[in-house]
This record gives structure tokens, C-alpha cells and sequence, in this order.
């Protein structure tokens, strides 16, 4: 069945946000040079086009309007006062006649440049006050208590052994596609159990833990990965998942040794780890067999944050908490800017997870991620996966009478 994906605009381009940053990050003296030629220019175009009585006095609201960036109220005014005097008095009504405006309508026109200039000043610093008072109620939100983990059903613990001894799970395999062009380069392995009723893989994952057989279920998760994988061409990296505590385990070693094919080793556990050299230590080894590190759900917590800083990580995964809605939140904006800002300065591949929405595609190409992941691009199944994915190569070759389709939403994520 041909897959027919939504038809997309153009990505739209980060060169504007950074010009509009740089614009207003520049040095006092600067700001006031650009807008002293700018308003010298103005006056040269409205002279040399025949005067005031043309529209051409309406190019002063350019400089007005960009004194409100770096200056706010106190550039705009000014800035106004001085276009007033320029496309008034020292400006004749026709140029080629010399003859001179009527006083009331330059100082009409000198009004509205003040009005202008007052209400883009109000507008921008509302903005920044509404943005600064979002930015605070959700950095309260985001850094604020977490919830504990409820406890684990004691139907779920003694079913554990069942589980792990008869290997009631399968591997199933989620696409992860480079934002550059659509390409397919690797595939996350993911568990799911069998046993009914239905429970998510972290449930299982931490009652095993429980009852001291997480090590053991999780290389058995990765061994049926690998098995699955077989067939998967050696160009797509294989990612698998373990905690730290499996990392250091000597079977895990010995089976990704054997596995004969590129891979990536996402490190899943969000508690904090008490002894980093341990943990380094085993990264070593793991990279000496040349497997390549990824820190798992990066923002989900405090915990995956210290494993960037400690282990320097080939991938990192932002968690979909990060990366769902970047439109609408200034938070995660920033954020988003700053990772990969990180990214790129840091040589880590930045992979983004749970996109289920178009207009978070088109956010994080835009602003220069790696790879994505989630429903919207890709469901977890069997191999092989498409390996184009027709959105993202939309993005960027669309078609002409292309319509966007930015809320487009995906069926909610399960793991």
C-alpha cells in the first residue's frame, strides 16, 4: 500500500531568528550608527523621489520600529522625533518646486510617528512581561517536586519469573530518521510483553528489578533484539537499552562483542547514580568493542543530565516532555535552542523522541537537530522500516500547491 503523507511548507528559516538575536545583542554605539544611516537614507529617498507628497514618508516607520529592539521606548521616541524633523521641516512638500509643507501636516505626521513608536515599545515590553511570567510558571512546573512511582502490583511480581524464564516478550523496532534529508539511520529496539492484561515495559523492567532479575531480563531484551536484527543492513545503527547496572555486567559485554554490527547503547536508568567512575569505566569498555553511547530521555530528569556531563555521550535523546509542543512554550523553546546549540559544540548527534505532531517536526529541523523519532515519523514494529520517510523529505522538497498541515496530531505514545 503506498504511503501518502501530509503535504508540508517549506522549513522556515532559523537565519531570521538569528538575525533578529544578533540585531539586538549589538553593542549600543552600533545600533545607534544603523539607525543614524538609516534614517539618513530615508531622507535621501523621500528627496530624491519628489518629496512629501508622495508615500515615501512612510519609510521612517522603519527605523522607528527597529529602535524598538535593542532600545524600547527610549529609542523609538526618539528615533521618532527625529524623523519628524527630517520628513518636516528640512523636507520640501515637492522637491523639484522647493515648496515647503503647511506646519500642521508635518506635525500630523510627526504624531503618528510618536504614536507608532509608543505602541510598538508597549507591545514589545507586554510581550517580554507575559513571556517572562510563562517562562517562571513553567520552570516551577518543570523543576518543581516529582511524583514518586506507585507501587508495583504484586500480581506483576510474581509473574516475573514466568516471564523471564519463558521469554514472554518480543523485540519490536521503532525508526529514527535523519531531519537533513529522510534518511533511515538506525532503529531503537523496544520489549513488549505478552502476558495480558497489558503492561508498559518500564512496569515489567522494574519489577524484575525488584525481585533481583532486572540485570538478567534486560540482556535478555538486548539478545533478542540482536537476534531479531540479523538481517538489518550493516549501514543502520542498532540501539538497545540497558541501566547502568547491566552496563557493567560481563554477558552483556560478551554479547554485543559478538554482534558483529554497528550499535548504540542507550543508558535508560532516570535515579541518580551514586558512583560515576563505576559507570565510566564500563563506557570505556563499551566503546573499546565499538559501541557508541546515547543518554536516554536527556530532560526527563536531573539524572540524565549528570550522564551528559559525566560521559560525554555520541547521541543524546531529548524526552518527549522536551520536545512535544516547542511552539507554544517558551521554556522548551529555549531549551531546544540551547541543546542544540550544545550539540553541535559538543560533536553529539542530537536525536529528538514522541514527535506526534507536524509542527514539531518542522520546529526542530528548523532549528538544526539531527534526528527524530516518535508515531508521527515512525511506529515501532518489525524490520524493515520505510527507509525514506516521506515527511521529512517534504519538508524539504515541497510541492508546488502544497497546503501545511501543522496540527496534524498522532494517536498518543505508549513506550
Amino acid at each position: 500500500m503506498a504511503v501518502t503523507s501530509p503535504t508540508l511548507d517549506p522549513v522556515e528559516p532559523v537565519w531570521l531568528d538569528r538575525a533578529v538575536r544578533r540585531s539586538s545583542s549589538l553593542p549600543r554605539w552600533a545600533s545607534v550608527t544603523v539607525l543614524a544611516v538609516t534614517l539618513g537614507l530615508g531622507w535621501v529617498v523621500v528627496y530624491t523621489t519628489g518629496g512629501t507628497h508622495l508615500s515615501t514618508p512612510h519609510l521612517f516607520y522603519l527605523p522607528i520600529m527597529a529602535a524598538t529592539l535593542p532600545f524600547g521606548a527610549r529609542g523609538s521616541i526618539p528615533t521618532a522625533l527625529v524623523a519628524t524633523v527630517l520628513c518636516g521641516p528640512l523636507m520640501p512638500l515637492v522637491t523639484e518646486t522647493g515648496e515647503p509643507q503647511q506646519p500642521a501636516s508635518w506635525i500630523v505626521r510627526g504624531a503618528m510617528f510618536v504614536v507608532v513608536a509608543s505602541l510598538a515599545a508597549l507591545a514589545l515590553g507586554l510581550r517580554e512581561r507575559a513571556y517572562e511570567r510563562q517562562l517562571t510558571l513553567e520552570l516551577r512546573q518543570t523543576i518543581g517536586p516529582g511524583h514518586a512511582p506507585g507501587a508495583l502490583e504484586p500480581e506483576l511480581l510474581q509473574r516475573v519469573d514466568d516471564v523471564v524464564d519463558g521469554r514472554l516478550f518480543r523485540p519490536v523496532y521503532q525508526p529514527i530518521y535523519a531531519l537533513g534529508d529522510g534518511r533511515l539511520v538506525a532503529v531503537e529496539a523496544l520489549t513488549r510483553f505478552e502476558p495480558e492484561p497489558y503492561r508498559s515495559p518500564d512496569l515489567w523492567f522494574a519489577a524484575a528489578r525488584s525481585v533481583g532479575r532486572g540485570t538478567e531480563l534486560e540482556i535478555l531484551a538486548v539478545e533478542a533484539a540482536l537476534e531479531g536484527a540479523r538481517d538489518l543492513p550493516p549501514e543502520i545503527e542498532l540501539s538497545v537499552n540497558a541501566s547502568p547496572a547491566t552496563l557493567a555486567d560481563e554477558r552483556l559485554h560478551a554479547l554485543l562483542a559478538a554482534a558483529g554490527r554497528p550499535l548504540v547503547m542507550e543508558i535508560t536508568e532516570h535515579a541518580v547514580v551514586e558512583d560515576y567512575p563505576v559507570l565510566e569505566g564500563s563506557v570505556q569498555a563499551l566503546r573499546a568493542l565499538g559501541v557508541k553511547i546515547a543518554v536516554d530521555d536527556a530532560g526527563a530528569g536531573f539524572a540524565s543530565l549528570r550522564h551528559i556531563v559525566h560521559l560525554a555521550p555520541d547521541t543524546i535523546k531529548l524526552d518527549m516532555s522536551l520536545t512535544q509542543h516547542l511552539a507554544a512554550s517558551p521554556l522548551r523553546r529555549a531549551l531546544a535552542v540551547s541543546l542544540v546549540e550544545f550539540a553541535q559544540q559538543t560533536g553529539a548527534a542530537l536525536v529528538v523522541e514522541g514527535l506526534e505532531d507536524v509542527a514539531d517536526l518542522q520546529a526542530w529541523t528548523g532549528l538544526g537537530a539531527h534526528a527524530a523519532q516518535g508515531y508521527l515519523v515512525g511506529r515501532p514494529g518489525p524490520l524493515p522500516p520505510p527507509v525514506v520517510n516521506p515527511l521529512i523529505t517534504a519538508l524539504h522538497h515541497p510541492r508546488r500547491g502544497d497546503h501545511t498541515h501543522r496540527d496534524q496530531p498522532a494517536p498518543a505514545r505508549r513506550g
